[in-house]
């Protein structure tokens, strides 16, 4: 099981996601928010096998991209540059084995 931890930033929510390998790449999500937002998109996929082969990379031929984690967030996420999306495709990614965990950062310079 891989767990990430977000502080979004200005919106001062904390986000806990948890991804479970559920083998031939497929995995379980876990999304535990202080936004209610995000709240309602676990409320959604909670209990999904996620095929994170679909969602992380297009179709080869048709180049079309088919995941409905990033189709729900942004659906449901009313701000798209929220840090949680890319997250919970990197939990995704790294829980079947595809990345190496490594945190991630984003620095504001003034």
């Amino acid at each position: 099981m891989i767990e990430v931890n977000v502080f979004a930033g200005i919106c001062g929510f904390n986000t806990r996601v948890t991804g479970e390998d559920r083998g031939g790449y497929k995995a379980g999500l876990e999304i535990d928010s202080e936004c209610p937002n995000w709240s309602e998109v676990n409320e959604i996929l909670r209990g999904r096998d996620i095929n994170v082969m679909t969602e992380l990379f297009k179709d080869r031929k048709t180049g079309t991209l088919n995941s409905q984690v990033l189709e729900i967030a942004l659906t449901t996420i009313p701000h798209v540059s929220c840090p949680v999306i890319s997250a919970v495709l990197k939990t995704l990614e790294v829980s079947v084995g595809l990345a190496l965990p490594k945190d991630a950062t984003i620095t504001f310079k003034q």
